[in-house]
C-alpha cells in the first residue's frame, strides 16, 4: 500500500455515523413550572422567566416603567427621610377619575403628576376603599387599619366623618365613628370591621353616614384571631341574589352570611364557615367574575373551592400552585409587609406584590389571567397597584407612583430578560446528547432593536451567563401610543425591520443528559419592546448511553 493511500478518508459505517438532528422547543406558554419532575417536564414550561410574559401563543417582552409622580419632591434617592407607599385605591364616576396613594402618615391624591395633601396626621397607610351611589352621587368610603375617623368623598371634596355623621352606640368602641379598619359594599350596605374585635358594623341601605349597627362574630369564628377584612362573593358571575357576604379572620377562618338585612333573623343566616391558611393581608384578595382570589401563606384561593376541600386539598387548587416553592419563599421572607393584587384587564395580567427586598432585587409576580401563567417582573418594586384611565400604576418603597409599561426602561435605566426553559431530555432520557445548535424565532415591533442571546445549561445545573448588550435605540415611532403629542409626524414613515426575525443558527455546544434553553436579551429603547418569542430550534447528537 503507497503513503498516500494510507491517508485516504474512509467513511464512517453507518450504524456508528453521528447524526444531527432537528428539535422544535416551544416557548413556555405555562409560565415558571415547579410542580412537576425535572425528567418529564412537559412542553412549554420555564424555569426561570424574568421579565417575560406568557401568552397564548408565546413569550412576550413586558414594558418598563416611568416615573408618575414622586410623593417627596427634591429629596434624593435614595434617602432614610422617604416614606414607602403602603395602599393606593381608585375613585371613578363618570368623568371624574381619581387614584390615591398613601404613606404612613398621608394620604396624596396621586391623579396628576403633582401629589395633591388628602389628609395628614394619620396614624397608618394601609387603608381600604368601597364606593357606593346614593342616588345623589356616587360616594367614596375610606378607612385605615389603625381607626382613624372615616374619610368620604363625592366626586369633588373629602370630609373626615365625625360623630354627629357616624356613630355607634354608647359605650362601643365606634361610638364615634372612629375604630373602623375596614370597608366594603354589600347589597347597596356600607359595612364595617371594628379595629382588634371579631365585630363587623353597618350601615342602613344605601346610606352614606347614619347609626352604625352590630354583628358580633366572635361565637361564629372557632380558630380565634380578629377580623381581617370582608368582601361580597358572587354564586353567579355578578350582583344578584346570589351574593354572599364574607368576613374573614386572620387565622384564615370564613364566615359566610347570606341576607339583605342583619337586624331581620329571617332575612340574614350564617351559610357556612371554611377554613382557608392564613391571608397576606387585608388588601391581598381581589375579584374576578363572581369569584374571590385570596392571597394566603399557601398560595392564591379561589373562594369557590373552599366549600368542597379541606385547607390542605386547597393548595392543589390554587392558581399558584405551579410556583408553589417560589411563592413559599416570597411568603417566608416578606410575610412582615402587606400584600395586594390587582387584575389589569387591559394587559390580560394578574399583579401581586412582593415587598421588602433591598434594591436590586425587587420584583413582583405577574399572571396572564386566562392561563394562570406565571412569571416575574424584576425591577417593579411594587407595594401597591392603582389602574386610572386603563393604566396600572404602582407604589414604591421609595414613595414614587409609577406608570406600568409605558416605555423601554426602567424609570431610565436598562433591564435584562432572561428565560431559563424546561428540562429537555430531546425524547432520548437516558442518552448523553450534545446540543450544537439552537434558533430562536421571534416577531416583533418593526423598529424594536434586541439583540437576543442564546445559550443553554445542562443536568439540572442554572447557570446563566452574562446579558448581551442592548441594540442601538431607534427612538420613538410615530405611530399612536408612542408618540409625542404634537410633536409626532404621523404621516411620515418609520425605519422598518422584519416582523419575524430570527436568530439564525449559532452555536451552543453544550453536552449532557438534560438541557435547559436560555435566552436573554437587555433592553434600553424609548418605545415599549414588542418581541414575541415563538419558539426555539435544536440541533442535537446522540453520543451514547450514560453507564
Amino acid at each position: 500500500m503507497s503513503v498516500h493511500q494510507a491517508f485516504r478518508r474512509v467513511p464512517v459505517p453507518a450504524q456508528v455515523q453521528a447524526k444531527s438532528t432537528p428539535y422544535i422547543i416551544p416557548a413556555p406558554t405555562r409560565g415558571i413550572v415547579q410542580s412537576e419532575n425535572y425528567t418529564f417536564m412537559q412542553p412549554g414550561a420555564a424555569i426561570i422567566q424574568d421579565n417575560w410574559v406568557s401568552t397564548m401563543r408565546g413569550v412576550k417582552l413586558r414594558g418598563g416603567f416611568v416615573r408618575w409622580c414622586d410623593l417627596h419632591a427634591g429629596v434624593p434617592v435614595p434617602d432614610p427621610s422617604r416614606l414607602p407607599i403602603i395602599s393606593g385605591f381608585e375613585y371613578l364616576s363618570a368623568n371624574v377619575q381619581k387614584m390615591y396613594a398613601a404613606n404612613a402618615t398621608t394620604l396624596f391624591d396621586v391623579s396628576a403628576a403633582t401629589p395633591i395633601t388628602v389628609k395628614s396626621g394619620q396614624h397608618s397607610g394601609n387603608y381600604s376603599a368601597s364606593q357606593l351611589s346614593d342616588g345623589a352621587g356616587d360616594y367614596l368610603m375610606v378607612v385605615n387599619d389603625a381607626g382613624d375617623p372615616p374619610l368620604r368623598f363625592n366626586g369633588a371634596s373629602w370630609t373626615t366623618l365625625n360623630s354627629g355623621q357616624i356613630t355607634g352606640p354608647p359605650g362601643s368602641a365606634v361610638v364615634a365613628g372612629a375604630n373602623l379598619c375596614y370597608v366594603w359594599k354589600y347589597r347597596n350596605r356600607y359595612f364595617f370591621i371594628e379595629v382588634g374585635s371579631m365585630n363587623a358594623w353597618y350601615l342602613g341601605i344605601d346610606s352614606i353616614q347614619g347609626a352604625l349597627s352590630l354583628i358580633p362574630l366572635s361565637g361564629a369564628a372557632t380558630k380565634g384571631g380578629r377580623l381581617l377584612f370582608g368582601a361580597t362573593w358572587s354564586i353567579d358571575a355578578g350582583d344578584g341574589i346570589d351574593d354572599k357576604c364574607c368576613f374573614f379572620t386572620t387565622e384564615g377562618e370564613v364566615l359566610v352570611f347570606t341576607g339583605s338585612n342583619p337586624a331581620d333573623a329571617a332575612n340574614w343566616r350564617q351559610e357556612g364557615r371554611y377554613q382557608l391558611s392564613k391571608p397576606m393581608g387585608m388588601n391581598a384578595h381581589m375579584q374576578v367574575g363572581g369569584d374571590l382570589l385570596i392571597a394566603t401563606v399557601d398560595g392564591i384561593i379561589p373562594l369557590s373551592q373552599a366549600i368542597t376541600k379541606t385547607a390542605e386539598q386547597l393548595e392543589l387548587a390554587a392558581i399558584t400552585r405551579t410556583i408553589k416553592p417560589l411563592w413559599r419563599t416570597e411568603v417566608d421572607d416578606k410575610s412582615d409587609w402587606n400584600w395586594t393584587m390587582k387584575k389589569w384587564d387591559e394587559y390580560g395580567g394578574i399583579f401581586v406584590t412582593t415587598p421588602g427586598d433591598p434594591p436590586g432585587k425587587r420584583h413582583c409576580l405577574v399572571a396572564n389571567s386566562q392561563t394562570n401563567a406565571w412569571c416575574r417582573f424584576l425591577g417593579y418594586d411594587a407595594t401597591c397597584w392603582m389602574t386610572n384611565r386603563g393604566s396600572l400604576f404602582f407604589g414604591t418603597q421609595d414613595g414614587i407612583v409609577m406608570q406600568a409599561d409605558r416605555t423601554g426602561y426602567d424609570d431610565g435605566m436598562p433591564y435584562v430578560a432572561t428565560l431559563v426553559g424546561g428540562w429537555e431530555m430531546f425524547q432520548s432520557p437516558p442518552v448523553t446528547v450534545v446540543w450544537k445548535q439552537a434558533r430562536a424565532v421571534f416577531t416583533s415591533g418593526t423598529r424594536d432593536p434586541f439583540i437576543p442571546q442564546l445559550a443553554a445549561c445542562t443536568d439540572y445545573q442554572i447557570r446563566v451567563p452574562h446579558p448581551p448588550p442592548a441594540g442601538p435605540d431607534l427612538g420613538v415611532s410615530d405611530v399612536w401610543d408612542q408618540g409625542e403629542w404634537d410633536v409626532a409626524l404621523w404621516d411620515q414613515p418609520s425605519l422598518s425591520l422584519p416582523s419575524i426575525r430570527s436568530t439564525g443558527w449559532v452555536s451552543i455546544g453544550e453536552t449532557g443528559f438534560s438541557h435547559a434553553p436560555i435566552v436573554q436579551t437587555t433592553i434600553a429603547q424609548q418605545a415599549r419592546p414588542n418581541v414575541e418569542l415563538i419558539s426555539i430550534s435544536a440541533m442535537y447528537e446522540r453520543v451514547g448511553v450514560n453507564v
